[in-house]
């Protein structure tokens, strides 16, 4: 018996040195498509790498349900207004209720969809805006588009993009 704990325990340990060798396991390197991930970094870079990594993560959001990342990359007043609209006046919760009704293969298409194009622009010195395009038009909270807009504000990549169902 003690030499199957031992076993058990030399076994969990290669395990554990794999995952740290490998980049690490449980964290994906889109973290949208993690049900319980957060925002952490995502979208703080300025320019073209943040407005790909907000615009991935917040398609990626909707695929997997993540309403942290997907709210979190609203701006705050299209979060509430969002919330208002479709819930009971939080972003979670309209997020939860249109999530809910979207298809298998609408949320796939989310998951799948890849990014063509990131143009940003800064108008007089000001913020910096970008304008995402997809690969193909999305049934749900894009409403059939194939491009949205992104505003930089506050250190982070925003969108106030319309989510309806």
């Amino acid at each position: 018996m003690g030499g199957t704990v031992v076993g058990r325990t030399a076994l969990l340990t290669a395990g554990a040195l794999i995952c740290v060798l490998l980049g690490g396991c449980g964290k994906s390197d889109r973290p949208g498509l993690e049900v319980d991930g957060d925002l952490g970094e995502i979208g703080t870079a300025s320019g073209e790498a943040g407005a790909r990594d907000a615009a991935r993560a917040y398609l990626d959001a909707w695929a997997s349900g993540n309403s942290t990342i997907a709210c979190g990359l609203l701006t705050a007043a299209k979060a509430r207004e969002f919330g208002t609209k479709f819930g009971d006046g939080t972003c979670p919760s309209a997020f939860t209720g249109v999530w809910n009704r979207m298809s298998e293969s609408a949320r796939k298409a989310y998951a799948d969809v890849q990014i063509t194009e990131v143009k940003v622009s800064a108008l007089g010195g000001g913020p910096q805006s970008a304008k995402v395009r997809v690969s193909q038009k999305l049934d749900g909270p894009l409403n059939k588009d194939d491009d949205f807009t992104w505003r930089y504000e506050s250190g982070r990549w925003l969108t106030k993009e319309d989510p309806e169902g």
